[in-house]
């Protein structure tokens, strides 16, 4: 699940939308009016996880284990 604005903001010691804006390479309009507790749109995160993955790339899947035939 995406991480909700606030969130983001947080991980990043980001204060401001317009700073949060200026990381992601979007126009500080595209912040006007956020709801900080919402998450971000899946671009975003995408734009975010390419440029720290460290921060926002997907959890990595448990391996899966395969089930045995049982004889």
């Amino acid at each position: 699940m995406n991480p909700t604005l606030a969130q983001a903001k947080t991980a990043l010691g980001i204060e401001t939308n317009a700073d949060f804006a200026r990381f992601l390479g979007l126009p500080r309009q595209s912040m006007t009016g956020r709801d900080e507790h919402k998450p971000i749109p899946d671009g975003w995160c995408w734009r975010a996880a390419q440029k720290r993955p460290e921060l926002f790339s997907p959890a990595p899947k448990s391996p899966r284990r395969r089930k045995t035939a049982a004889a």
